[in-house]
């Protein structure tokens, strides 16, 4: 799937619960998607997993993790369910990859999945509107304040490499 097609179905989602402010409320729009969302102790190498069953979805998060990687699983569980949840019976599982090596999942499209469904939770939780607002508000100069990402994290609740990724991705610096 196209970035750009990724980027316009995260604003879909914006839109249609009318999110406005930086620091976007993923539970909420889960919850309204009609996805529960469960705290399971997946282990370290698992963050988050979403599971359709018999079309009712249940996002499974890892409650060892962090605040901000919470947040990015359901996001990235979200867009799992947006982009690739079309199928009755469908589990995605989140697993801590430093290094994708092309095997056999390669062919099947997981890790494409898997990229497409990182994709969207950035746009979804860093809508670059709002990224771009938030720079000229806070009046940041992201090639000399090495405060910058910092302060823009903690403005939509994400992780400092989160933002840095997005602000590469959007060509902001």
């Amino acid at each position: 799937m196209i970035r750009k097609r990724i980027e316009e179905k995260a604003k879909e989602v914006l839109r249609r619960f009318k999110v406005e402010e930086a620091y976007v409320p993923v539970d909420t729009i889960a919850e309204k998607l009609g996805l529960r969302i469960q705290k399971y102790d997946f282990g370290e190498d698992v963050s988050g997993v979403l599971v359709i069953d018999k079309g009712i979805g249940t996002i499974g998060i890892n409650p060892s993790e962090s605040l901000v990687r919470t947040r990015f699983t359901i996001a990235h569980e979200i867009g799992h369910y947006i982009l690739h949840g079309n199928k009755n019976d469908s589990l995605f599982i989140d697993k801590n990859f430093k290094v994708h090596f092309r095997d056999q999942s390669s062919s099947t499209g997981e890790i494409r999945n898997e990229q497409e469904a990182n994709a969207f939770a950035a746009a979804l939780l860093m809508p670059e509107e709002k990224v771009k607002e938030q720079i000229i508000f806070n009046e940041t100069d992201l090639g000399s304040d090495e405060n910058a990402i910092k302060v823009l994290a903690d403005s939509f609740g994400v992780s400092e490499m989160a933002m840095s990724y997005r602000i590469a991705n959007l060509r902001l610096i």
